[in-house]
């Protein structure tokens, strides 16, 4: 029996040995793993400043764009622009039922000279007492109407000549010679695209702190690479019912006429500068489902706090609450963090 005993015990000893060490292994690893530490960079915060822009769209107009009209009906008896076509302000484009109005003014004419004679006929009889002061003065009222049927006239027959109000290209044209047209009747599309404007719309939030003068970065797609300096020259005290928002205009320079009409344009406004503000990279917060949070570093361990965030701009933004300055922030490596963790710092931006 005793050596039966001997025999087992001696048999249960390697395996007694195997079980101790693989634990002694496992408490090892465990341990080991306990402290890992993950790498990081941080970043000490300072009051700075952050430019806040107002992003906007668009689109281009020329700033001059009209549609020229026929003042008076009649047949179009001359057309002496066409499409494409650049002419100078006061040039002759079209001219309509011209034959008419140069009869008219030539019978005015006419009239305006016989009463001129009568008028000096009754001044010299009133002189020597011919005639009375009212006789007199019926001459000279016939002589005024007259002038003044002339001046008509002569009005009609220069509204006959339709003249360019300034200078620009024809874009279009919307009649034949020999066609009639009545009075208002559209004849041609006069652009001159040497100075734009964006029109755009202000959101109600930020209407009150955009102010007409104030200059703007211009970009548009079909010309990304050139940036256009624009200002602002309107915006509307009324909004538009259906969107809510305030019309605006934005006006710039376009001497090369590089800026064609109806593009599609982004704006960028500088609507604030935070002074003495906290600034991080926006990609240094966590985001979570009760809000944002940081990682602050406390020695090697990492502490979690919960901020508030303001104004951004191309990448940063402003911590409102959560941080203080002069505390280490760690920009990367976070997003593996648990509170409470310790960390290898292997970069520091301060």
């Amino acid at each position: 029996m005793t050596e039966k005993l001997i025999l087992f015990c001696f048999l249960l000893a390697p395996v007694l040995a195997g079980c101790d060490k693989g634990k002694a292994q496992s408490q090892a690893e465990q341990a080991s793993q306990s402290v890992r530490l993950i790498n990081v960079e941080v970043k000490t915060v300072h009051p700075e400043s952050l430019n806040e822009y107002l992003s906007l769209t668009g689109y281009s107009k020329a700033l001059h764009d009209i549609i020229i009209a026929s003042e008076q009906g009649g047949t179009v008896q001359e057309l002496l622009a066409d499409r494409g076509s650049w002419v100078t302000k006061g040039q002759a484009l079209a001219l309509v039922s011209a034959d008419i109005y140069k009869a008219q003014l030539a019978e005015a004419e006419a009239n305006l000279r016989l009463k001129d004679a009568g008028l000096k006929k009754a001044s010299a009889l009133f002189e020597r007492g011919s005639i009375t002061a009212m006789q007199r003065l019926q001459a000279q009222v016939d002589y005024d109407a007259a002038a003044a049927n002339a001046e008509i006239a002569r009005s009609r027959l220069d509204r006959a000549e339709v003249k360019a109000p300034f200078d620009g290209k024809i874009e279009d044209r919307f009649v034949d010679r020999g066609e009639m047209v009545p009075p208002g009747g559209q004849l041609f599309r006069l652009v001159d695209r040497r100075r734009m404007k964006i029109i755009s719309e202000l959101a109600e939030l930020d209407v009150s702190t955009i102010r007409s003068g104030i200059t703007a970065e211009v970009h548009f797609d079909a010309m990304p690479d050139t940036v256009f300096q624009a200002r602002l020259t309107f915006v509307a005290s009324s909004a538009l019912q259906a969107s809510r928002t305030f019309p605006c205009e934005f006006e710039l320079d376009n001497p090369h006429e590089k800026i064609l009409g109806g593009l599609h344009a982004r704006i960028r406004v500088l609507k604030k500068i935070h002074q003495n503000v906290i600034v991080l990279p926006q990609t240094s917060l966590v985001e979570t489902e009760t809000g944002r949070n940081i990682f602050v570093l406390e020695g090697d361990v990492a502490r979690k706090k919960d901020v508030t965030i303001g104004a951004s701009n191309n990448g940063l933004v402003v911590i409102a609450s959560g941080l203080q300055p002069e505390e280490t922030v760690i920009i990367t490596g976070q997003r593996d963090l648990v509170d409470g963790q310790q960390v290898r710092v292997t970069s520091r931006k301060d």
